[in-house]
């Protein structure tokens, strides 16, 4: 096996399932995450001494790849399960991601913001003018309009690809109540109404003895059409929609009342490819998009890029 280093920019669910499946078969490997912590939508925020999930509530499987993973991880006691059909992060969502990043080297807090090519060797460099490398091979394992920039001028090819890709935002609102209330059923998918769906995440494994904690998720059509509101005015409508959709009770005031938009959430358009590669110039390319929307295709994106970079090492 060739002597490759690998860079992966984007610590999401992608990004380390490629990652760990490199670094198993021995390649070397560094992963670039603009953010403070690895997890993508699988992240979780601090507050009022407890945590939310603000991204993907549960991993399920509708593959047997994934549904094998999913056993493998509750083994190893990083995600546990009422049924046997949703799976959940231990202690929270984000507990996933950093277990799966614990054995690998990450530059966080670290925005790459150009690529360059000096022979067969990639640099990376960041916002603040820092360089990185060399590297043999380029992963981007960021949402599509994240990946253009960085590609554009390096492969024509990856760019009209990836340029296919078309998302949606999403807005959710979390927020901890006093006390407990009866709500309505939550719906099971996504809907043209205001709401998507509520989480009560007192219900999942491990989080039932905190303070009751709420995240709401706007549907793709009112996220979009709102897309511009500030953080807060947005945490208030949901709040609103969500006390006139769901309880079934007066509500109290909540202890906290926040929202997150995560401008990439939904894939509309997906490539219908597992991943893209520029095999000329070291240049790939994984994520959710290139299958669907789900936390499930994200996985099967990076793992199946790993496995192929892998093959072509030998």
């Amino acid at each position: 096996m060739k002597n490759i280093h690998h860079a992966i920019i984007g610590a999401g669910l992608a990004g380390l399932a490629c990652a760990n499946r490199l670094q198993t078969a021995g390649q070397k490997v560094e992963i670039f995450e603009k953010a403070r912590g690895p997890g993508g939508r699988l992240s979780s925020r601090r507050r009022l001494n407890t945590t939310i999930d603000l991204g993907c509530q549960q991993l399920n499987a509708s593959t047997p790849e994934f549904n094998q993973q999913l056993k493998l991880w509750q083994k190893q006691g990083w995600v546990a399960s009422h049924n046997q059909q949703s799976f959940y992060g231990i202690p929270r969502m984000s507990g996933l991601t950093r277990h799966l990043s614990q054995s690998l080297k990450l530059h966080l807090a670290t925005r790459i913001t150009c690529l360059h090519k000096q022979g067969k060797d990639w640099w990376l460099e960041d916002e603040l003018g820092k360089l990185y490398g060399p590297y043999q091979q380029i992963t981007l394992a960021t949402p599509a309009a994240q990946a253009l920039p960085l590609i554009a001028k390096h492969s024509t090819q990856l760019s009209q690809q990836i340029a296919k890709a078309k998302h949606l935002p999403c807005w959710v609102a979390y927020f901890i109540l006093p006390k407990n209330i009866a709500v309505a059923e939550s719906p099971q998918s996504n809907s043209s109404q205001p709401l998507s769906r509520w989480t009560l995440l007192n219900n999942k494994p491990e989080q039932q003895a905190q303070l009751s904690r709420w995240v709401v998720q706007a549907s793709p059509e009112w996220s979009q059409a709102h897309q511009d509101l500030s953080a807060k005015l947005a945490a208030q409508k949901l709040f609103a929609h969500w006390c006139n959709d769901a309880a079934l009770s007066l509500v109290e005031p909540p202890l906290l009342l926040e929202a997150h938009r995560w401008l990439y959430a939904f894939t509309s358009q997906p490539l219908g490819i597992a991943y893209l590669q520029d095999l000329a110039q070291g240049l790939n390319v994984c994520g959710d998009y290139c299958l669907g929307s789900l936390a499930e295709d994200a996985w099967l994106s990076g793992d199946k890029l790993g496995k192929q970079l892998i093959k072509t090492s030998n």
